[in-house]
């Protein structure tokens, strides 16, 4: 038997044609391999693969990162992760290519993006708390409308709306409203009226220089401050 399927060359050829073939199509895919970022620009990063794949030397390579441009993560040199292979062409989508993908596949490292891994050494703060940090901190803020924002760094916390704002530092806690600058902190700090500013408007007047009726001496009290 072995010698008769020696004898049919062409059914032995096609055989190993179509293994060769399938293989060739299965190292063309993208693969899902672990990787620590080594550079950051932006939204893009270059990553170096965590995978011994002697005799081979996997070059390192600049993909997007598998985020939102409404959600931003403060990605670090050194972070790991693993890429995420698409089925097609990414440049069109990431900016690092143009035009529009085709199902043509591309080189197995050309349709990749990186995904970040959670580690075990870096549980979060409170398991049942989102918890949002970076190097400098976080920013919330709108894209439309009334412009408004949150801003926390080691310089503090900026809350703003508009033309008002709260800000809680070091130094104190500055609030700015109405064109008005008030601030408590420091030396300025007082346990009786915690604002200091030229003047502050009251429901009946402003502070600076106003009169009560019905000033009497001993234990009576005035009367309402008339302005």
């Amino acid at each position: 038997m072995d010698d008769n399927y020696g004898k049919l060359w062409l059914q032995k050829t096609t055989n190993q044609l179509a293994v060769t073939r399938a293989q060739q199509a299965i190292k063309s895919l993208g693969r899902a391999l672990p990787c620590r970022v080594t550079a950051v620009s932006g939204a893009i990063v270059t990553v170096a693969f965590e995978v011994n794949a002697a005799p081979w030397n996997l070059p390192q390579i600049t993909i997007p990162k598998a985020e939102s441009p409404w959600i931003r993560m403060p990605t670090q040199v050194g972070d790991k992760g693993v890429t995420m292979p698409a089925d097609v062409y990414l440049g069109g989508v990431s900016g690092l290519g143009g035009g529009v993908a085709s199902m043509l596949q591309r080189g197995n490292l050309s349709a990749l993006v990186f995904v970040p891994v959670s580690n075990a050494n870096s549980g979060p703060i409170d398991q049942n708390a989102a918890q949002i940090q970076g190097p400098n901190g976080a920013i919330i803020r709108t894209t439309t409308g009334t412009t408004s924002s949150i801003v926390t760094n080691d310089s503090g916390t900026t809350i703003t709306f508009g033309t008002t704002t709260l800000t809680v530092n070091a130094a104190g806690i500055t609030l700015t409203v109405g064109g008005q600058t008030f601030t408590w902190g420091g030396a300025e700090a007082v346990s009786t009226l915690p604002i200091q500013a030229p003047d502050v408007i009251l429901p009946n007047g402003a502070v600076n220089e106003h009169y009560h009726p019905g000033v009497q001496t001993g234990s009576g009290n005035t009367g309402t401050m008339t302005g």
